[in-house]
């Protein structure tokens, strides 16, 4: 009954687009922001998602990028069914089998063969899927990044958005903060630069003759760019300079601070208005106190030996407005990555501000 599937991030859901009459229908989301401990699977339309970014068929389902809460789901369109795919909602850059792999704001899916090519934006990191397992052939982490070429292994890429495959296998990268067109041969391992001078290109299309459009967000347009010889681009390699917090090994407090805005209440109507997970890179320098629940306070215990790391901490608080005929609810959401160093005379004390 439709023709092409949307994306459509700000409504949390997916849309069909009947071509013949140009109706337009929801074909799986609720329109509700997915929060954790809701279902996960089910009748398409029955079940929460949230922010999907990208939508790609590889043969049989959709595959969705989830940016909202870093997973990839699947939608099964005869069916009509939805469910997670690959990752755990942790925000970082961790590989290994789909059920524990961590994505950070998986913002664009490619289906190639048996593989699935996929974009995390805040890890400027191309991703694959294949066999049941998550690898990264560029990006190292959430605060690496730059415009380096050569061998993938140490190729950067800053904040890509798009992507798409080519005639050939290559993977072509719109990489939006570096006014880039990225290619990544599979073949050879290598990244090159196709084109310069983008206006923050965010997404890609292969055009037969393997020209290819690219939409460049900046300048509200769409380009046509004939793909000649790759260029060598060795510019700087980047990483953010965000202070290391210096943590005591043994027992700490990590606090979540949620103060709804001048004129909203926490929306307790349906349950507690927070949650909260925690988690580590590695994951061996938290002893105990990683997972997810309601409560924006926890104590976790910090490893010995370990020596540094990042802590993952993401929190969600729900509120609504005060007063008025139509009040409006509203979901305050954040991810922080906080890279981490052990030391005895660290702090066992970690504060952190959602909303106020």
């Amino acid at each position: 009954g439709y023709d092409v599937v949307v994306a459509d991030s700000g409504n949390h859901a997916l849309r069909g687009l009947r071509l013949s009459d140009l109706t337009v229908r929801t074909i799986a989301g609720t329109g509700r922001q997915w929060m954790q401990g809701t279902a996960t699977s089910g009748v398409a339309t029955e079940v929460d998602m949230s922010t999907p970014w990208d939508v790609a068929w590889d043969g049989e389902r959709v595959i969705i990028a989830m940016a909202g809460e870093h997973r990839l789901w699947w939608f099964e369109p005869v069916a009509g069914t939805v469910g997670v795919w690959a990752g755990t909602t942790h925000e970082g850059l961790v590989d290994g089998p789909v059920d524990e792999a961590w994505f950070a704001q998986s913002s664009a899916v490619a289906a190639d063969d048996s593989r699935v090519w996929v974009i995390d934006a805040e890890t400027s990191a191309l991703r694959v899927v294949e066999e049941g397992r998550v690898r990264t052939p560029i990006g190292r982490g959430l605060f690496d990044f730059g415009h380096v070429d050569g061998p993938a292994s140490g190729a950067l890429l800053q904040h890509p958005l798009g992507l798409a495959v080519a005639s050939d296998g290559s993977v072509l990268i719109a990489d939006a903060y570096n006014g880039a067109l990225r290619r990544y041969d599979v073949r050879t391992d290598e990244v090159t630069t196709v084109a310069r001078g983008l206006a923050e290109p965010s997404d890609v299309l292969v055009l037969p003759g393997d020209d290819v459009l690219v939409v460049e967000s900046a300048a509200g347009r769409v380009s046509r760019i004939p793909v000649g010889a790759p260029q060598v681009h060795r510019g700087d390699a980047l990483r953010t300079r965000r202070p290391a917090l210096v943590l005591a090994p043994g027992e700490v407090r990590v606090e979540v601070v949620f103060v709804p805005p001048s004129g909203q209440k926490r929306d307790e109507r349906f349950g507690p208005s927070t949650q909260m997970s925690v988690g580590a890179t590695p994951e061996a320098l938290l002893g105990a106190g990683a997972g997810s629940g309601q409560e924006l306070v926890r104590d976790v215990v910090i490893a010995e030996g370990v020596g540094e790391g990042v802590l993952h901490v993401a929190a969600r608080g729900a509120s609504c407005d005060e007063a008025g005929e139509h009040a409006a609810c509203h979901m305050h959401q954040q991810d922080w990555g906080i890279p981490i160093v052990v030391d005895p005379a660290g702090s066992r004390f970690v504060r952190l501000e959602l909303a106020g």
